[in-house]
C-alpha cells in the first residue's frame, strides 16, 4: 500500500494505491455493470449509475474505511491524519465514515471533462455529521488524459487575476510607448540645445511607474505558476480531498474513465 499526499492551496489531497484487493475491485465492477444508467437526472458528460451502499452492499463502505484507516496509519507524513498504532507518531482517534449514497461515473468518449469547481457538503443521516471530503475510487486505467486535478485557487480568483494581469500588461505597454515618445523628444531637444531637463524628469517618473507595474505583473505571474496536483485514473486507486478544495476533471483521451464517487467524513474526534 502506498499513500501519496498532494498539498495544494492549503488543502491536502490523499492518493492510496494498492489498498483494495483484486477481489474487491472485481466485485465492485460486477456491481457497476448490474446497475442501470440514470436517464432521469440532468444530462452530464458522464453517464451515472446510483446506489446506496447499505445492507447487502455494506461491504463497499467497510472495505473503503478499512483501506483508508490502514493507509493513514502507515503514513509518516506529519500533515496526515493518523489512526491506529504507529511507530513514528502518537496514535490519534479519528472518525472515518463513508456515506452510503454513491454513484459510478463513466466517461466513454474523448474530451469528456468537468471544469473547475468545489463540492457540496452532505449531512450524514446516520450521525448528523456533515461530510468533509470527496472520495473517488477509480475503476479503470487511463493512459492519457482524464486526470482529476486539485487546483491552488478557485475559478473566480483565476478569472480576476487574469483580468488584472491583462490591465497591468496594457498599462505597461502604454507607459513604454510614452517613454519612447519622450525619449525621442529629449533627443530632439538636445539637438536643438533647448532641453531644460523637464523631459528627463518625466522620463524618470515613467521609469519608476513602469518598474512598479512590472513588479505587480511578476507577482501575478508567480501566483499563476502555483503547482496543481493531477491524479491519473488507475484501477483500484483511491483519491480523497476536502470538499472546499477547487478541482477539475481534465479532458479524457484514453477511455473509458470510470470511477465511484462518494462523500467521506474524515475528522479527529
Amino acid at each position: 500500500m502506498e499513500l501519496i499526499l498532494g498539498n495544494v492551496g492549503g488543502h491536502t489531497g490523499y492518493v492510496l494505491d494498492n489498498a483494495l484487493s483484486s477481489d474487491y475491485m472485481s466485485k465492485l465492477q460486477n456491481l457497476r455493470t448490474s446497475l442501470p444508467i440514470d436517464k432521469e437526472k440532468k444530462k452530464t458528460a458522464a453517464a451515472r449509475r446510483f446506489l446506496c451502499a447499505e445492507d447487502e452492499l455494506e461491504w463497499i463502505r467497510v472495505g473503503l474505511v478499512a483501506a483508508i484507516r490502514k493507509g493513514l496509519s502507515e503514513s509518516s507524513d506529519e500533515e496526515s491524519f493518523y489512526c491506529g498504532d504507529s511507530n513514528d507518531h502518537d496514535s490519534e482517534e479519528i472518525i472515518i465514515r463513508v456515506l452510503p449514497w454513491m454513484r459510478f461515473l463513466e466517461y466513454t468518449t474523448p474530451n469528456g471533462s468537468l471544469g473547475p469547481h468545489t463540492d457540496a457538503l452532505i449531512r450524514c443521516k446516520e450521525t448528523d455529521i456533515w461530510s468533509t471530503h470527496t472520495l473517488l475510487v477509480f475503476c479503470s486505467d487511463c493512459e492519457m488524459g482524464g486526470e482529476t486535478t486539485l487546483l491552488p485557487e478557485d475559478a473566480k480568483t483565476t478569472r480576476l487575476r487574469k483580468k488584472k494581469l491583462q490591465k497591468a500588461n496594457d498599462a505597461a505597454a502604454e507607459v513604454r510607448s510614452a517613454m519612447a515618445r519622450l525619449s525621442t523628444s529629449c533627443d530632439k531637444s538636445l539637438q536643438n540645445s533647448a532641453d531644460d531637463g523637464s523631459n528627463e524628469k518625466k522620463l524618470a517618473r515613467l521609469q519608476t511607474t513602469l518598474q512598479t507595474i512590472e513588479a505587480n505583473i511578476a507577482t501575478m505571474n508567480k501566483e499563476a505558476a502555483k503547482p496543481c496536483f493531477p491524479v491519473k485514473p488507475k484501477c483500484g486507486r483511491i483519491l480523497f480531498f476536502p470538499h472546499e478544495c477547487p478541482h477539475e476533471g481534465r479532458p479524457t483521451v484514453s477511455v473509458p474513465k470510470i470511477f465511484l464517487r462518494a462523500e467521506l467524513i474524515l475528522k479527529r474526534k
